[in-house]
């Protein structure tokens, strides 16, 4: 895809490095219904570079489900809380991908490393060329990196994205031809499972980053857990108190609404949470306070009119 891998926070680029990201990578809970797995088997003591694995590693990770009643003040999701150590300040980062695109664009602009014609990383803005087509001129788009992160800053980027898509889409059927065109056909490669590994892969799924982290003992995995976007953007607050970025992100939001406490429906509240783009969106649940739950639920395919 041309999307360079990097931690960006408060705006600066700390790191590109995977192995960097994925050594500091740290699954917290606190408000989560699950047990602690401190006293569980560890796994990867060190991986094979020398470094330490910390317990909150997903190498590490036990899973020990805990079924409770919510408690809004206690546990109330089955979500955990993924985080980031900061090594230069020892902070536990609620990193966030912003539902992909703007997370993509900003760790690609600041890098500056991607070039492939149809798109190129400034430094400070991604240029997207698109080519002349039978129906449209050649057009050249830029995204620049935003002030802030917010439910606008999420949704222009996604629209940005689109174009960013289809200009590395170009790119990679122009690749795949001059393979063909060279006699290179083949798709995949032999491969033999170890006896013995560690293993981790990220990827960018739609919303953002998704990473696997699997342990192999005798030709089979002896553990493995995966940390799609869905954790890093829904996750709740921590054993520091830190909000995850949904909570984060509504924390004092402006309510632009004028419908009073019956009709309420949290318009300002949905939007945020949605340029997202969430994968938690056909149950809707907004708690008002005084004990009344107004409930919508939707089908994917036939929207509110084929409710339940």
């Amino acid at each position: 895809m041309f999307v360079t891998p990097g931690v960006v926070v408060d705006g600066e680029l700390v790191t590109n490095s995977l192995v960097d990201i994925n050594l500091n990578i740290r699954i917290l809970l606190g408000s989560s219904y699950y047990d602690d797995w401190q006293g569980q088997e560890t796994f990867v003591a060190q991986d094979p570079l020398g470094n330490p694995i910390d317990k909150r590693h997903p190498w590490n990770q036990t899973t020990i489900p805990r079924p409770q009643k919510r408690d809004f003040k206690g546990n109330y999701t089955w979500v955990m809380s993924p985080r980031w150590l900061d090594q230069r300040t020892g902070d536990h980062l609620a990193l966030d991908t912003g539902g992909g695109p703007i997370a993509r664009l900003w760790s690609t602009a600041l890098s500056g490393l991607v070039d492939i014609g149809y798109v190129q990383a400034t430094g400070h803005s991604v240029k997207i060329n698109l080519p002349k087509t039978a129906l449209l001129p050649e057009t050249e788009f830029e995204w620049h990196i935003p002030k802030w992160s917010n439910t606008l800053e999420r949704d222009r980027a996604r629209t940005y994205f689109q174009a960013y898509a289809a200009a590395t889409a170009l790119h990679f059927v122009e690749k795949a031809l001059a393979e063909l065109n060279a006699g290179r056909t083949a798709t995949w490669s032999e491969f033999k499972v170890p006896e013995e590994a560690i293993g981790c892969g990220f990827h960018e799924a739609v919303r953002g980053v998704l990473s696997h982290h699997v342990v192999i003992r005798e030709g089979k995995i002896a553990n493995y857990h995966p940390y799609p976007p869905t954790p890093w953007n829904a996750n709740p607050r921590d054993m520091y108190g830190t909000p995850g970025p949904y909570e984060d992100a509504v924390q004092n939001t402006p309510l632009f609404e004028e419908n009073g406490p019956d009709k309420f429906k949290g318009i300002d509240i949905m939007r945020t949470v949605r340029s997202f783009d969430p994968c938690l969106p056909c149950g809707v649940h907004m708690y008002l306070g005084d004990g009344k739950i107004l409930e919508t639920r939707h089908s994917p395919m036939f929207g509110v009119a084929g409710h339940e």
